[in-house]
């Protein structure tokens, strides 16, 4: 873990010393090193604070590229930590542009979805129905429940998109 906290501490070093061409090379070499713990929050946290679009599309691309499952918790996780709506978006559609099954992730989506402008619930909605046939009957039943009580709370376009997804839950 040590080596994990050593990781850690030189991402955050870079990502503060400003220098556009470090944190870009840095990110970037991400993609050769095996997962490390906090990694993904401290990048999505950037993008989050980051208002160089360069830098951004970087993270973003990141994102879309992860392939290793062991990292979908954190990744969740980070969709949760964000603030800004294009950050909460970006996640949501790393997600299933990654092609990784986050059905166990569901509920987590589901929140998301509902806290979520439309386009963040729009992206969220994708990974659901991607892996909805790998979501657990409680989840499910969890979801719908929730998504049901708080329809009314939604403008007309999210609630179509609602009614839609309680469908495609629904099988």
């Amino acid at each position: 873990m040590e080596s994990s906290e050593k990781k850690l501490a030189e991402l955050g070093r870079v990502l503060k010393s400003g220098n556009r061409n470090e944190i870009d090379r840095k990110i970037k070499s991400l993609r050769s090193e095996a997962p490390f713990a906090g990694a993904l929050r401290m990048l999505a946290l950037f993008y989050d604070s980051t208002d160089d679009e360069g830098l951004r599309q970087t993270v973003m691309r990141f994102f879309n590229d992860m392939k290793e499952s062991s990292v979908r918790g954190e990744v969740i996780e980070s969709l949760a930590a964000v603030n800004g709506k294009h950050s909460k978006t970006m996640l949501a559609s790393s997600c299933w542009q990654s092609g990784l099954d986050y059905s166990e992730y569901a509920v987590n989506l589901a929140e998301a979805f509902m806290e979520g402008d439309y386009e963040t619930s729009l992206e969220c909605f994708t990974v659901i129905e991607n892996c909805s046939e790998s979501i657990s009957n409680d989840d499910i039943d969890e979801i719908i429940l929730r998504l049901e009580k708080e329809i009314s709370n939604f403008d007309a376009a999210k609630k179509r998109l609602t009614q839609e997804l309680i469908l495609v839950l629904k099988g």
